[in-house]
C-alpha cells in the first residue's frame, strides 16, 4: 500500500509528542512517518489498516507502531453524517526511535527495547492484562511533564518489551516501497471501499477513481498492496461481517447480503479462508464466551 510520508508535527527532534484527538471522525490519510507511535482509541469504531492488515477497531483499541509502517484508522459510515453525538477520540504518543541516543540503545540492559522496535515494524495490537495496565499509564501521560514524562514512557516501553499480550498486524513478509504520487489514488480507493463495500463494486468503478483501465488498475493495486483488489474487498467485507456477528442478532444469510455478498456459499467460503472458521462456528464461539 503506497502511503505518503507526513510530518507528525512541527516539533523538535528527540521530543515526545502527545496528541489528544477529539474530532467528528479520524481524518488522517493512509500515511507513514519515521516516529514510533502508540495509539489508544478512547471512543469510536471503524476499520484499521496497518501494512497489509485490515481489522475492525472499537473503543479501547491499543496499537504500537514502529517507524515507517503505513497505517490509517477509518471510522464507520455514521461518523461522517454530522451526528454531534458521535466523536472520534484517541490519545496518540509519538517519539523518534533514537530519542535516547545510540549509546543508550547499545547497552546490554536496553537490548529488549531494540528488539521491541524491530518487532513493532509490523505493528502490535496490545490485549489482555497488558492492555488493562497500560490504559491508565497512557491516559495519565498527557498530564506529565519533564523527567516524569520520560520515566513514564520508558516504563510503558519496558512493559511492551516484556509482554506476550499482543499480536502482530502486518504479515511476516510484508514490505512496502514508497511513492508519494500514488498515495492519493490508494487512499481514495480505500475510502471508496470503506463507504461502499455493502454494495456491488465493479473493477470499472474503482479503476475510474485512479484514472486507469480495469486491467491497469489490477496491476497497480496488486503491485502496491501485495494482494488483489478482490481479496482486499473481501477482507473488508468479512471484517464487517465479524463485527455484525458480534453485535447484531441477524441470521448469517442476512449478514452476508448486508456486507455485499451476492450468495451465501461465497460468503461462507471466504469467511473460512480469512477467519479460519465458518460463520456458524464463529457465532457459536461468541455465544459460549458470553454465557
Amino acid at each position: 500500500m503506497k502511503p505518503i510520508l507526513i510530518k507528525v508535527g512541527a516539533f523538535a527532534d528527540n521530543q515526545i509528542t502527545i496528541i489528544e484527538r477529539c474530532d467528528p471522525y479520524f481524518n488522517t490519510p493512509f500515511h507513514f512517518h519515521p516516529e514510533c507511535e502508540l495509539v489508544y482509541v478512547t471512543e469510536s469504531n471503524g476499520k484499521r489498516i496497518v501494512g497489509d492488515s485490515i481489522e475492525s477497531f472499537e473503543e479501547g483499541d491499543m496499537v504500537f507502531l514502529g517507524p515507517n509502517i503505513p497505517h490509517v484508522w477509518y471510522n464507520e459510515e455514521e461518523y461522517y453524517k454530522n451526528d454531534e453525538s458521535l466523536k472520534a477520540r484517541s490519545v496518540v504518543i509519538y517519539f523518534p526511535k533514537d530519542i535516547f541516543g545510540e549509546k543508550f540503545y547499545g547497552l546490554p540492559e536496553t537490548k529488549a527495547l531494540s528488539d521491541l522496535f524491530h518487532r513493532a515494524q509490523r505493528g502490535m495490537k496490545i490485549i489482555g492484562a497488558t492492555h488493562h495496565y497500560l490504559k491508565d499509564e497512557i491516559l495519565s501521560l498527557p498530564k506529565k511533564e519533564g523527567l516524569e514524562r520520560i520515566i513514564s514512557l520508558l516504563s510503558i516501553l519496558k512493559t511492551l518489551s516484556e509482554t506476550r499480550d499482543c499480536y502482530y498486524l502486518a504479515s511476516t513478509g510484508y514490505s512496502h516501497a514508497f511513492n508519494v504520487k500514488d498515495n492519493h489514488k490508494i487512499d481514495e480507493v480505500f475510502k471508496y471501499v470503506m463507504n461502499n463495500f455493502s454494495k456491488e463494486i465493479s473493477l470499472q468503478d474503482v479503476a475510474s477513481i485512479t484514472n486507469l483501465s480495469p486491467q491497469s488498475f489490477c496491476r497497480f493495486f496488486k503491485n502496491r498492496t501485495k494482494k488483489s483488489f478482490v481479496q482486499f474487498l473481501n477482507e473488508v467485507r468479512i471484517g464487517h461481517a465479524c463485527k455484525r456477528l458480534t453485535e447484531e442478532d441477524w441470521s448469517i444469510a442476512e449478514i452476508a447480503y448486508s456486507c455485499g455478498f451476492k450468495n451465501l456459499s461465497n460468503f461462507n467460503r471466504f469467511f473460512k479462508e480469512i477467519v479460519g472458521k465458518t460463520p456458524k462456528e464463529y457465532k457459536n464461539e461468541l455465544r459460549l464466551k458470553e454465557a
